[in-house]
């Protein structure tokens, strides 16, 4: 996939008149996206539209209008991506990847259902957001337990008293 090609998405929400705008392009390190919202999303290997938000090697940009619509854009990939909807699109033997036309029309197509009852994405994006936060926490909680068994280990095997 050539890293300029660019494809710019427009969704009307239903019964409103607020336009989505998001611009997919495959992720290229000399890109300059400084304020611009934007997240990553692979776009190579069984993990395709796990969303990202630091850049790695094979992944697409999404360059959103706004941070709103950049963190619904998170919640979208995230559900999709558990759900392993673009594993029903991937091609290729060796490598499978994702095409960005495949993975652009599938996101319209998703970002319009949500939209459809933004109440219910908001408690549910609320609700994650607090999920991640204990995730994180937890994580770093069994960092610690895993230095105090370090701790401990040195204290039982005092390796200077060894002399190995």
């Amino acid at each position: 996939m050539a890293s300029h090609l660019n494809l710019q998405s427009q969704e009307k929400k239903v019964g409103s008149e607020v336009m989505v705008r998001f611009s997919i392009k495959t992720y290229n390190e000399k890109m300059d996206l400084s304020g611009q919202p934007h997240l990553f999303a692979l776009s190579r290997g069984y993990n395709t539209g796990k969303p990202l938000r630091k850049p790695c090697p094979n992944c697409f940009v999404i360059i959103m209008k706004t941070t709103d619509e950049r963190d619904r854009m998170y919640f979208l990939l995230d559900g999709l991506w558990r759900m392993q909807i673009f594993r029903r699109q991937l091609v290729g033997s060796v490598i499978p990847f994702l095409r960005v036309n495949e993975f652009t029309r599938t996101i319209i197509k998703f970002w319009a259902y949500i939209n459809e009852n933004e109440e219910r994405v908001t408690r549910l994006m609320d609700v994650f957001e607090s999920v991640d936060k204990i995730e994180k926490y937890t994580e770093s909680y069994m960092k610690l337990l895993g230095k105090y068994k370090d701790v401990a280990y040195s204290k039982v095997f005092d390796l200077d008293k060894l002399n190995l």
